[in-house]
């Protein structure tokens, strides 16, 4: 069965949308145009979409990844086009290419890394470099311990070996906001969030609040700067 590896966004005005509710979109838009998709298999079978890292409610995204699995060969440019008119025009397919049959799900989890620009709220008499101090001595702890709740249960995250890459975003001067970059690990070993990276350098920079995530690409492992 051929399969195609596709790019979409997911933009400002749908950026409350879950995982779930991004699954169900191209669900349906996949039904609406036509394309050949395979089903899984079972009592409930479902559409064989596979996206290589679920998003964060409230996050956008701009080059996210994903695998759908057709019945019969579709060319590339005509997926896209058909999605894109199936779909939201807050949620859109932006490239698509064939990849082997075999070796699908180890192509998106060779994704393991991702790149992130993240508006902050920041007191006005604070300022820029008093925040580069601030990543520079983050940086240099040896661990970034983080509390989780979920169901009414707590767990401790340390977000050190999974935070690759930390800085500040070259923008015009604004005293009461700044953007960061961020490269975070994504996959089995763990998924760090953005607002937790923002919480553990508030610790440094008392008054920076996260107002805006977006995550830019996703990445295989290669070498990155500890301090942008």
């Amino acid at each position: 069965m051929p399969k195609y590896l596709f790019t979409f966004q997911k933009t400002e005005t749908v950026r409350w949308l879950g995982h779930l509710d991004i699954l169900r979109t191209f669900e349906r838009a996949i039904r609406r145009a036509s394309l050949p998709i395979v089903f899984s298999s079972g009592f409930n079978p479902r559409e064989r979409i596979t996206f290589a890292s679920a998003l964060s409610t409230g996050v956008t995204g701009g080059a996210e990844l994903a695998v759908l699995e057709l019945s019969e060969p579709v060319l590339p440019e005509d997926i896209v086009a058909k999605l894109n008119a199936a779909l939201p025009p807050a949620i859109q397919t932006a490239a698509c290419e064939e990849i082997p049959d075999a070796g699908a799900r180890d192509l998106l989890n060779a994704y393991d890394q991702a790149d992130y620009e993240v508006v902050c709220a920041l007191p006005a008499e604070v300022g820029g470099k008093a925040v580069a101090a601030a990543v520079c001595s983050l940086l240099a702890q040896p661990s970034i311990i983080v509390t989780r709740e979920k169901d009414g249960k707590s767990k401790s995250i340390d977000l050190r070996p999974l935070l690759h890459g930390l800085g500040i975003a070259p923008e015009l001067p604004d005293p009461e906001r700044i953007t960061l970059t961020m490269r975070l690990g994504i996959g089995e070993r763990g998924n760090p969030k953005p607002a937790e990276v923002v919480a553990a350098l508030a610790a440094y920079v008392p008054g920076l609040k996260l107002r805006r995530a977006h995550r830019a690409r996703l990445h295989r492992s290669e070498p990155f700067s500890l301090c942008i």
